[in-house]
């Protein structure tokens, strides 16, 4: 282990705050085996609470990028393809603007490559494109949610460096061994997403799906966002989120996106999709928020890709959202006949932009939503 002496030779001691535990954490990290080295770049200088949770996020000896294309058997071309479509960037503990690679992270590209195979080169990297914007955003989520929860009291409470960093260490080790885990969690959204394909399809392609799709905003969300201060304004975007994702699921319909201060579902069954958007609709307007949800379902065919949906279908329903007043959800014709478990007004025709003629729409009956 270094000595106190050599901590104080390479910049590291004393540093900032309390001499001890400054310390015992440049200790603790050389028991980890962190080189004095490693501990003096810039970069671990000004996080040096969190550089162990850092080389534990993703660990292993990284290679640079022409050593990793000639490990992975890839042509260039299609390494960097790939790289790009998982949303690879440089890491801060890696050569300024060169992205590095670990030998786990070559060998599933390899394994990805095979795709390639069974499925055309562009649609395969489609889906890899797709995979990585799903677990950016998941990864997004967990380290939000740490930063909020655990070192935001941390740094108010003005505990020491060393404390933050074991917080953070054992919380990276949650990572350890959950991939491995969630597969189970991913066999049945992929078994629940060939259903909905079974229940929805109409073209030999497999293309073009028949669904339902609603868009739901919330009316007086701008003042709200302005009157409310960061932390409130996140905890009542995370409850709506929250609560549009489990209405969705209990009604049988997909939380697609959240697009700001209005969620998009979709479902193959008509019914289930005017269900859960009526369902939003409950409990807001009595509190001291003062915004109510409003919402547009179309029904109709529409094309599949990336796990969204397109064409006249989902444009129609975006747009009669903007129809709808406060508490109410809106519905296009063939809704009215496809949702026969639901009843609805006539509510006369509307001029939609980017369509050419009227369209007629109905209400959905408030005493015919399940909550």
């Amino acid at each position: 282990m270094p000595t106190l002496e050599e901590f104080t030779a390479a910049g590291l001691y004393p540093g900032d705050g309390d001499p001890d535990d400054r310390r015992r954490l440049l200790e603790w990290l050389t028991e980890l085996g962190f080189t004095i080295e490693q501990l003096s770049t810039p970069i671990a200088r000004e996080n040096l609470a969190a550089i162990a949770s850092d080389y534990r996020i993703v660990p292993g000896d990284r290679m640079s990028e022409p050593d990793a294309v000639l490990l992975s058997g890839l042509d260039a071309e299609r390494f960097d393809r790939l790289a790009t479509a998982f949303g690879f960037v440089p890491l801060d503990h890696d050569p300024p603007g060169e992205r590095r690679f670990t030998r786990d992270e070559v060998e599933l590209f390899s394994l990805l490559a095979t795709l390639t195979e069974m499925f055309t080169y562009d649609e395969a990297v489609s889906v890899v494109r797709v995979i990585g914007s799903s677990l950016a955003r998941l990864a997004e989520a967990v380290v939000s949610m740490f930063l909020v929860d655990v070192e935001s009291p941390h740094v108010r409470s003005g505990d020491n460096d060393l404390a933050l960093a074991h917080k953070i260490y054992e919380a990276t080790g949650l990572l350890d061994g959950l991939t491995a885990q969630l597969d189970p969690i991913f066999r049945r959204h992929v078994l629940q997403a060939v259903e909905r394909g079974r229940h929805g399809t109409v073209d030999d392609h497999r293309l073009l799906y028949r669904n339902a799709i609603a868009f739901v905003d919330l009316v007086g969300f701008t003042p709200l966002s302005s009157d409310l201060d960061t932390t409130a304004l996140a905890a009542f975007l995370r409850d709506f989120e929250g609560r549009a994702h489990d209405v969705a699921t209990r009604h049988g319909a997909r939380l697609v996106k959240v697009i700001g201060d209005e969620v998009m579902l979709a479902s193959p069954d008509a019914a289930a999709a005017c269900e859960a958007a009526a369902a939003l609709m409950e409990g807001f307007g009595t509190g001291s928020t003062h915004v109510m949800p409003r919402a547009g379902v179309a029904f109709g065919d529409v094309l599949t890709r990336g796990g969204d949906y397109y064409g006249s279908v989902v444009n129609l329903a975006s747009r009669l959202v903007d129809h709808a007043v406060p508490g109410e959800v809106l519905v296009s014709e063939p809704v009215t006949a496809a949702a026969t478990s639901c009843e609805f007004d006539v509510a006369g025709r509307r001029v939609v932009k980017g369509f050419d003629e009227p369209i007629a729409v109905w209400t959905l009956r408030a005493q015919s939503a399940s909550s």
